[in-house]
């Protein structure tokens, strides 16, 4: 089995407290440098592309040049999501690795840093020759504008020397590009899956397990990036080989499920994202 790409969650450690993100009760901590590269070892011959995220901020890890280092030597392909408050300060590091071929930035996040947006588009001015930048920002379900998201779409238009007409072109598609190797991505707002259900859909399907997986800093490795309190482990990459994991018969049930069609999870029976997204 392949995967597309695969979540490395390397901290769950975060600098901002935004309210449209999840909460939980796990351990606040970051995935050693030893690990990381257990965990390289053990995803290789399953995908050539990782993402540093699943929950936290990314740019907080503590040796982030050394493990971007790690994985110019693995020859990885990297994407990164961040709030963009270290940018900034970290921008040096991303220059200097071969290994970063996204970066997201979630013009979203709920701050209080002064210059924000200045620093993040100046910043991004500079990274962008170096690999393409995509800004990010959440749209309410009928996808309008809320107010915070057309306070960042004029934000841009003004920063850019943009046509007004750029904000029609937000509304109506989804990735737009504003200069070479930069962008704007938008999405739904959407809740993070609990096992709580509210949704008694069985009928569905999902990307989970079939284009990707996610594995979170202590290690246990989940079907999706949405799982971020490690709902549905499907066992621990510091205790057993993705193989093993692979074939475990909680991995193959929803699996199986999501290509035949079945919802089997409390967690994805009352997932928005898969109603919305992969509804059949």
């Amino acid at each position: 089995m392949k995967f597309t790409k695969i979540y490395v969650e390397i901290t769950n450690i975060c600098n901002l407290n935004c309210s449209f993100c999840s909460k939980d009760k796990r351990i606040k901590e970051e995935m050693s440098l030893t690990n990381f590269k257990i965990v390289l070892d053990k995803i290789k011959d399953y995908t050539k592309s990782i993402y540093l995220h699943v929950k936290g901020e990314p740019l907080l890890y503590s040796n982030l040049d050394k493990l971007l280092t790690i994985c110019d030597n693995y020859n990885m392909k990297v994407k990164i999501t961040t709030n963009g408050t270290l940018l900034k300060e970290k921008k040096e590091i991303l220059k200097r690795h071969n290994c970063i071929k996204q970066l997201n930035i979630s013009l979203h996040s709920e701050n209080n840093k002064k210059n924000y947006f200045e620093e993040v588009f100046e910043t991004s001015n500079e990274l962008k020759n170096f690999f393409p930048i995509v800004y990010r920002i959440w749209l309410l379900d009928n996808l309008t504008l809320d107010i915070l998201s057309t306070m960042i779409v004029d934000k841009i238009i003004d920063y850019y020397n943009l046509d007004n007409s750029f904000k029609k072109e937000v509304i109506n598609n989804k990735n737009i590009k504003i200069t070479n190797n930069l962008y704007l991505d938008k999405d739904n707002y959407f809740e993070w899956p609990t096992n709580s259900i509210n949704n008694k859909e069985i009928k569905g399907t999902c990307l989970g397990t079939r284009s990707h997986i996610a594995i979170l800093s202590n290690g246990d490795v989940v079907p999706c990036c949405l799982d971020s309190s490690g709902i549905l482990k499907l066992g621990n990459i510091f205790d057993d080989d993705l193989e093993y994991i692979l074939k475990s018969n909680k991995f193959l049930e929803i699996h199986n499920g999501f290509i035949n069609n079945k919802i089997l999870c409390d967690m994805c029976k009352n997932c928005r994202f898969r109603i919305q997204k992969f509804k059949s």
